[in-house]
């Protein structure tokens, strides 16, 4: 809702904007603040689930078929796998 918001006042630098002050905030709460502590051999969860799940129910509110959102969990989903896989690498 802050994202669309900001992309629809600021155009794309405010919707950059807005999704860097989104996301930035929610990692650096959840990681950088150790709200979210990863362990060794504990399962891997990334935010991208929140999102995709977050945009999902959003859309359901409003009143769209469920069916428009797979896209979105569905590439939620992957860059969850390719961004756990990157971290896992380093």
């Amino acid at each position: 809702m802050i994202w669309g918001k900001g992309a629809e006042e600021g155009g794309m630098f405010g919707g950059m904007a807005a999704g860097g002050f989104v996301v930035g905030t929610s990692w650096l709460a959840n990681h950088g603040a150790g709200l979210v502590v990863q362990g060794q051999g504990a399962p891997w969860v990334d935010m991208a689930w929140a999102a995709g799940i977050g945009i999902m129910a959003f859309g359901i509110v409003q009143g769209n078929d469920i069916k428009k959102s797979i896209p979105s969990l569905t590439f939620a989903i992957i860059g969850g796998i390719i961004g756990g896989y990157i971290l896992s690498a380093m």
